[in-house]
């Protein structure tokens, strides 16, 4: 039996940068209110060739992911500010927290990992991100994470 105020206690929106994922997080802070619930925001990048970091041993070493990590979290800093100030003026007791993961493997596996870690009640992602081409209904990301999650997925448009 479900006690009906804990339905979605946990809320992970992907974010991007793309104002579809700026849109899922609105939606998502809506439904927080309403459930009481925390929100994380995560953004995955996929490490960019990672055979450019790799060193003459064939490794790479924690400085270069260090520095990999460090440009993600600079890239992500305003995006996450902007949906904070967002969440905050619209429910200013919402928990919100923020994850950056950098991740050699297809981006909607990592969600996928993360929400199960994470026991996330429900994903709330844009229908495309970034690299969204206009003519597909979801995008790459959208249609794995919708495809493979062990929880209710909201798909925003």
């Amino acid at each position: 039996f479900m006690d009906n105020n804990q339905v979605f206690a946990k809320i992970l929106v992907p974010v991007d940068g793309s104002e579809p994922s700026f849109h899922a997080a609105h939606i998502a802070s809506n439904i927080a209110s309403k459930f009481n619930a925390e929100i994380t925001l995560l953004y995955v990048v996929v490490s960019p060739a990672q055979y450019e970091y790799i060193n003459l041993t064939g490794l790479v070493t924690p400085k270069q992911i260090d520095k990999i990590i460090q440009n993600v979290k600079e890239e992500s800093k305003d995006w996450f500010n902007k949906i904070e100030d967002m969440v905050k003026k619209e429910n200013p007791n919402i928990k919100l927290s923020t994850k950056v993961i950098v991740t050699g493997v297809a981006i909607y596996g990592e969600i996928i990992q993360y929400a199960e870690k994470e026991s996330i009640d429900l994903i709330v992602i844009g229908t495309r991100g970034k690299s969204g081409v206009k003519k597909l209904l979801l995008g790459s990301t959208a249609s794995g994470v919708v495809t493979y999650a062990n929880c209710p997925v909201l798909v925003t448009k």
